[in-house]
């Protein structure tokens, strides 16, 4: 269980079980994936609701970057045949004040687990670079506090743009970007899997005619 309060801040419920655990949103459960072209993976809850709106099918909620590659891993045992694809979180901002990107690496990682493809959203210039007109930021320099009132809100204004549901509703690229970045490559994805599955399937007919003409022989 997890709240989010007015200002945006998420709190999971004390006690509460997140490893392993998942929403899938768009569509009922299991059932739901069971019928998507996909398993398409993000973060938090409205991040994936995006996801969902733009794909026309459901997409599933992790949560955070950490349990992605448990809930990629469960849900390969439970979809072999289906492609998947994570859409990652990129936090550059982290890159600058903790010298990592979570949401980067996770998703690569959790791509990798399940052999699936890491996606991430492109923002319109100036949205999530950090400007070049000022002093750069290094870890030592943001745990010290010695940066400077337009540092810090450089910081926070690549903060902003991280998810592609920052992409829908802060961008100015907006759904239409989201769309035009997932769908097409989405699409491919399922394609690709689809011409894969269509040639093994080929080769087991092959295979059992062949087998079926050495017996006669």
């Amino acid at each position: 269980m997890q709240s989010t309060q007015g200002n945006g801040l998420k709190r999971f419920a004390a006690g509460g079980a997140k490893q392993d655990a998942f929403h899938v949103v768009g569509g009922e459960g299991l059932e739901a994936l069971g019928k998507s072209p996909a398993i398409v993976i993000g973060e938090g809850y409205a991040t994936v609701d995006t996801l969902s709106q733009a794909l026309g099918f459901p997409a599933v909620a992790a949560f955070d970057s950490g349990n992605l590659p448990s809930v990629a891993r469960l849900l390969r045992e439970k979809f072999p045949d289906k492609p998947f694809i994570i859409a990652g979180d990129n936090d550059l901002h982290q890159e600058l004040t903790d010298g990592r990107n979570p949401g980067n690496e996770k998703a690569q990682e959790a791509a990798k687990l399940v052999n699936g493809t890491a996606v991430f959203p492109i923002f319109a210039p100036g949205e999530q670079t950090y400007p070049v007109t000022l002093d750069p930021v290094t870890p030592l320099k943001a745990r010290s506090g010695n940066l400077s009132d337009d540092q810090k809100a450089a910081i926070a204004q690549m903060k902003n743009f991280t998810d592609f549901n920052d992409l829908a509703t802060k961008s100015a690229y907006g759904m239409g970007g989201v769309e035009r970045q997932l769908i097409n490559v989405v699409n491919r994805i399922i394609e690709q899997c689809e011409i894969k599955q269509q040639q093994v399937y080929d080769e087991k007919i092959e295979q059992s005619q062949l087998q079926r003409k050495a017996m006669k022989i």
